[in-house]
């Protein structure tokens, strides 16, 4: 088991157990720490190039933890719950707060962060520089984008104030979380779902500040979380804004450039993954999934599915279990034994 780091916080390591399983081809490792009323777990996979990490936990305080670095690495992180910071990650302060993402790389020796938040989720995945090469060097958009990082290493932090996480990203990383094989199948698995998320992330426009205030940001966010739960029935453009003490303009406009997608395409971006959830983890008959997210015309619903997963909701219904892992499982791993 090749790690990227140890942690070597004595509060930590006094505190936490660790076990290990070796599985064809990669080794997984579950550490639960508690101490008081506070507990995280961490699942780690361990995998030739790769190591993901899914971390969830109850912190009643913040927890502070001193990474020692064993060799050079390059980091996804998506902060779904909770928040963490960092004194100096890339020779700078960072921050990642809930409901953002970033990527960035750190040769220092040791590095110290600070997990905070009463319920805290977040999901990373740390890669070798080859392999972070590998993937970037057969997509010229990315080539593009990393190039100058591939010829001269140095750290960075891609995007210093974070990107929000998209629907589709939390779908991914909840489908790794609730992997339900093991063996060879489980290995597969992971690292297609990894390269899913990988390519979402690196598709992703890069949105640059919008400008507005801190108090039109968390109204934003919470319209966002609102709009996660009242996807199937959502109030108008102008109710919504009236709700939320907003107006329609500031509301399109600051949503869009907050979150990468209009109102209605992230109602339609959440109707879809949940259609997608039901259809592949319940028994729900097609027309029932299609009127529970909303869609009141078969036909449409079924043209929109279609549209985002290139296959019709009564094929995914037929074989459920087939398709409970998500999309692209052989295209993914084709791409990462490129």
């Amino acid at each position: 088991m090749e790690t990227f780091f140890q942690f070597r916080t004595a509060e930590f390591t006094d505190n936490a157990q660790t076990i290990l399983q070796q599985q064809p081809g990669f080794v997984q490792a579950a550490t639960r720490w508690q101490l008081a009323d506070s507990h995280i777990n961490f699942q780690d996979y361990f995998l030739d190039g790769l190591q993901m990490s899914v971390v969830r936990g109850h912190l009643q305080r913040p927890f502070q933890i001193e990474l020692a670095v064993e060799r050079p690495w390059l980091a996804t992180l998506f902060q779904l719950e909770g928040q963490v910071s960092s004194k100096s990650c890339a020779l700078r302060p960072l921050h990642i707060g809930p409901g953002q993402h970033n990527l960035m790389a750190d040769e220092a020796s040791a590095n110290t962060y600070t997990f905070e938040g009463e319920q805290y989720t977040c999901f990373s995945a740390h890669l070798a520089p080859a392999f972070f090469s590998r993937l970037v060097q057969g997509n010229p958009e990315w080539l593009a984008k990393h190039e100058a990082r591939l010829v001269n290493p140095t750290p960075f932090v891609l995007l210093p104030p974070g990107m929000a996480v998209t629907t589709a990203q939390r779908a991914i990383i909840q489908q790794i979380i609730e992997c339900p094989y093991s063996g060879a199948l489980k290995k597969l698995f992971l690292e297609a779902r990894f390269l899913d998320l990988f390519i979402e992330q690196q598709t992703q426009p890069v949105l640059r500040p919008s400008g507005a205030s801190s108090r039109d940001r968390d109204t934003l966010h919470a319209i966002r979380d609102f709009l996660d739960t009242h996807y199937a029935e959502p109030p108008s453009l102008l109710e919504l804004a009236r709700l939320f003490g907003t107006n329609d303009f500031k509301l399109k406009k600051g949503f869009r450039e907050l979150f990468g997608t209009t109102v209605f395409g992230y109602i339609a971006e959440r109707r879809l993954t949940v259609a997608w959830q039901l259809l592949t983890l319940t028994d729900q008959p097609v027309q029932e999934v299609a009127e529970s997210v909303g869609f009141g015309n078969p036909a449409h619903f079924a043209t929109a599915f279609r549209r985002k997963f290139g296959l019709s909701p009564s094929h995914v219904r037929r074989a459920p279990q087939a398709f409970a892992a998500g999309l692209n499982l052989t295209s993914s791993a084709a791409l990462l034994a490129h």
